[in-house]
């Protein structure tokens, strides 16, 4: 049977019930779709009494027939950052498994994406559909993130900005290079949707002993200077008079 195992955010957040089924289990690490730290997988280890096998781009995404094909024959399980099926690679993996005839369970934990709107102090209910701005390359500059953005605010909704995941750099997109691409959008679109005194919620490191919360303009942030790790940006709709007490009283 195949087992998708949320982590949570932080060292020690996998549920109880998820770490006794992983000690029953052939355990692999997705070091591919987001960031599980080094301190996280000592702790494993520790509380495992095994080592982990370290998976990445291809064994999660080119090679897993050769998971579910393990499967088969024994409990495999595969430890992912915050909570599974949140990233489309997961997702992948399950359709495979149902196709195959593969027994496939989901052990839900803490999710980034809840993590990111209860963090930012506005109200759940008022936020559309997610987005991620991609890391560019020479010949690709993606910018559709733009779209749902404007979506979200025709419906005076806020929209949670994901950030590209560097597997090497072991990070996230920077806010200075996300505001980069965020004014290169709009000079694409110009639609007036990002401008020098606009405000953005940017959210630093959640649940990590050194988190940051900032709301300030998408100017000032293009001049931030944070340390390497996971960061997201929140791009608020019309902010109502209870959210603006929730924010104050947060930040």
């Amino acid at each position: 049977m195949l087992h998708l195992v949320g982590l949570g955010l932080n060292t020690g957040d996998i549920p109880e019930s998820s770490l006794k089924l992983c000690k029953k289990c052939d355990t692999y690490v997705d070091n591919y779709t987001s960031l599980v730290s080094d301190e996280y997988q000592e702790w494993l280890k520790k509380e495992l009494g095994k080592d982990l096998h370290m998976i990445g781009r291809s064994s999660l995404e080119e090679e897993v027939g050769m998971l579910l094909e393990k499967a088969k024959s024994g409990d495999i399980a595969v430890l992912v950052a915050g909570d599974p099926l949140i990233a489309t690679t997961h997702k992948i993996i399950f359709i495979e498994a149902k196709k195959k005839n593969v027994a496939i369970a989901v052990h839900h934990a803490a999710s980034i994406l809840s993590t990111l709107i209860g963090e930012s102090g506005l109200d759940f209910y008022r936020f559309g559909s997610p987005c991620t701005i991609a890391s560019w390359s020479q010949d690709y500059k993606p910018v559709s993130f733009y779209e749902t953005i404007q979506r979200n605010v025709q419906g005076n909704l806020h929209t949670v900005v994901f950030l590209d995941y560097d597997n090497q750099k072991r990070s996230s997109m920077s806010i200075t290079e996300a505001v980069r691409i965020m004014f290169e959008a709009e000079k694409h679109y110009k639609k007036w949707l990002v401008y020098d005194d606009m405000k953005v919620v940017v959210l630093h490191r959640m649940a990590f002993g050194d988190q940051k919360k900032l709301f300030l303009t998408i100017k000032e942030a293009a001049h931030l200077d944070l340390s390497p790790g996971p960061s997201a940006l929140v791009y608020p709709a019309k902010i109502t008079d209870i959210e603006k007490e929730v924010m104050q009283s947060m930040y």
